[in-house]
């Protein structure tokens, strides 16, 4: 074994010498500082840096790079291209695929998979079985959990963190330090804004976008193209459906129901167990009482006060500041 002096391309000089793979064939350059089991494969292309470890039958493809001290499992296929930074940590039959790149002090957990041309941020984790997408991104301290899946192309911020078995859609966005719970399902192309929180078991639909500081109860479903505003609240187990806007501050109660397209004012409150029609219309600081029924393209006005289990029929228009009592029955023309 010949030792030289090799410049690595994180422009650390050390000794070092040329891999002799398995089958006899010519490995990559290796600091004579890193720890290669004999059965593992490196790359002729490929450059080991001091003090990395590399395990039993792993797989170095062809123009990698192994940071200084970063430590590679056994049986870890690690795709041409790919890049892992110092003192990170693959564990044992994980897969890094063609091109992707790890961050230095992050760690890849056992049985992971991740995508080609995928970007795991410094001090990012990605727990055991997880699976990361072609070109998808986490950020800086991210945390992706067990066996979560994040689709191709997904964009999560720094310090954001993905439950166990969560699944995030294809093109999906999650803001910085977003919150999405275990067994929560975020649609292809949704957002999630910063600070957000995503409850466990909720389904956010497709091209939903969910403001900053919202907050997102445990098994609630958000229908395909809804808004949901800064700071808005969703209770557990509510459901809304497409198309609905619900705007700065408002309050959706648990086991809530709001229509297709209805609207939801800034502020507005409405209570648990309540039915909103489709197309139907609350607006702003609004009240409307717990398991009250507003029915399709009602207008409800800007201050008013609809008590509990009141029945406001379809159509109708109740003016502002106005107060309805619990149990009332508003008939469907009145306008």
């Amino acid at each position: 074994m010949q030792i030289f002096n090799h410049t690595f391309k994180t422009q650390v000089s050390a000794p070092a010498y040329r891999w002799t793979n398995p089958d006899g064939s010519e490995g990559g350059v290796v600091a004579e500082s890193a720890t290669i089991d004999p059965t593992a494969t490196i790359g002729a292309t490929t450059e080991v840096c001091p003090g990395a470890r590399i395990g039993k039958y792993a797989s170095i493809g062809e123009n990698a790079s192994i940071g200084s001290y970063a430590n590679i499992g056994n049986r870890v296929s690690l795709g041409k291209g790919a890049s892992i930074g110092e003192d990170s940590r693959i564990d044992s039959y994980a897969s890094i695929g063609q091109g992707a790149s790890i961050g230095s002090h992050a760690s890849i957990g056992c049985r992971a998979s991740i995508g080609e041309g995928a970007s795991i941020g410094e001090d990012a984790s990605i727990d055991r079985y997880a699976w990361i997408g072609q070109g998808a991104i986490i950020g800086y301290v991210g945390s992706i959990g067990y066996r979560a899946r994040i689709g191709s192309g997904v964009n999560i911020n720094p310090g954001a963190s993905i439950g166990n078995r969560a699944s995030i859609g294809k093109g999906a966005s999650v803001g910085e330090g977003a919150k999405i719970g275990k067994d929560a399902s975020i649609g292809e192309g949704a957002s999630i804004d910063l600070y957000a929180s995503i409850g466990d078991r909720a389904s956010i639909g497709e091209d939903v976008r969910i403001g900053k500081d919202a907050r997102i109860g445990k098994g609630s479903s958000i229908g395909k193209d809804s808004r949901i505003g800064l700071r808005a609240s969703i209770g557990e187990g509510a459901s809304i459906g497409k198309g609905v806007s619900i705007c700065y501050r408002a309050r959706i109660g648990s086991g809530a129901i709001i229509d297709s397209n209805a609207v939801i004012g800034e502020g507005a409150n409405i209570g648990e167990d309540a039915w909103v029609g489709h197309d139907a219309s609350i607006s702003y600081y609004a009240r409307i009482g717990d398991g009250s029924r507003i029915g399709a393209d009602a207008r409800i006005g800007s201050y008013a006060s609809i008590g509990k289990e009141a029945s406001i029929g379809d159509g109708a228009a109740i003016g502002g500041h106005v107060k309805i009592g619990a149990g009332a029955n508003i008939p469907s023309d009145l306008t």
